[in-house]
């Protein structure tokens, strides 16, 4: 029986909690409308994280709340439970189109949501050591671009669903990487073996294992201690095929591409590593 450990009461509270505002980037010109979640009671002299997701494809449009609906994704951090462990700002852009593509090309919105990205640093009082980046398909693409590009801005990411050039991503050797694929997902299971093997042969220690989809909460989290145990800043998470679709669904590979997004923000371990990164000090 698949359940979800979140509420709806809370992901409602989540949502209800975000601000729709809207950035225009000096540089590109570019305009992005954006969702921002404030912690509670909010004190400018405390230093928080901030959590950026980036959405799939899917949720390409102009209403801006679209990302907060699509998924757990941009709304799992913003939810009671959550922040009250790891009170943190919530970034989720919406975008009016495809932000990168199969060939490993990014738009300039990309440089635009690091413009968006700095700006909020600056009005609030951010952790500039605590910045994460997150996305599912589309969202974990622009993430891994952006961790090439600016590799001193985040202190971490969890990838989820996606995969990009392996020549292009076998620089990221010392990011702190999470990345999370399904065994049945035809695009990003087959490149993301490709880039952990780019990434091994440029001198990147990776830990490598392959869950249980439908594993319970006490098991995921034995799942998750283990691969930290290991001491690598880069954890590869296979999802098991036939375990990763909802029973009564094709077990197809677009299934297994947008279940895999479901599965890995409900892991609560998987938040929990995510927060105890921290770049190092300059």
């Amino acid at each position: 029986m698949e359940s979800n450990p979140v509420s709806e009461r809370e992901i409602s509270l989540a949502i209800a909690g975000f601000r729709q505002e809207v950035f225009k980037d000096p540089d590109t010109g570019i305009t992005l409308k954006y969702n921002l979640f404030i912690p509670g009671n909010y004190d400018a002299n405390k230093a928080y994280p901030l959590v950026l997701f980036i959405h799939d494809a899917g949720a390409v449009g102009h209403d801006a709340r679209a990302t907060l609906t699509q998924g757990l994704g941009a709304v799992i951090w913003a939810t009671p439970s959550e922040q009250a462990k790891h009170a943190c700002f919530v970034l989720a852009p919406q975008y009016p189109r495809a932000i990168v593509n199969d060939n490993s090309e990014a738009t300039a919105d990309l440089d635009a949501t690091v413009a968006l990205v700095r700006a909020v640093m600056e009005q609030y009082s951010i952790d500039r050591n605590r910045v994460y980046t997150t996305g599912q398909s589309m969202g974990c693409m622009a993430s891994i671009e952006m961790l090439i590009r600016y590799p001193d801005l985040f202190a971490a990411a969890l990838l989820v669903a996606g995969q990009w050039d392996a020549k292009k991503m076998s620089v990221l050797t010392n990011a702190n990487m999470w990345i999370i694929v399904s065994e049945g997902d035809r695009k990003a299971f087959p490149g993301m073996n490709a880039s952990m093997a780019a990434l091994e042969a440029a001198g990147a220690k990776i830990s490598r294992a392959t869950w249980n989809g439908r594993a319970s909460a006490e098991e995921f989290a034995a799942d998750v201690r283990k691969m930290i145990a290991e001491g690598n800043n880069i954890k590869y998470t296979v999802l098991a095929k036939g375990t990763v679709v909802p029973e009564g669904l094709p077990d197809d590979p677009r299934n297994n591409h947008v279940h895999t997004w479901r599965i890995a923000y409900a892991i609560e371990g998987l938040r929990d590593w995510l927060f105890a990164q921290v770049k190092p000090a300059n």
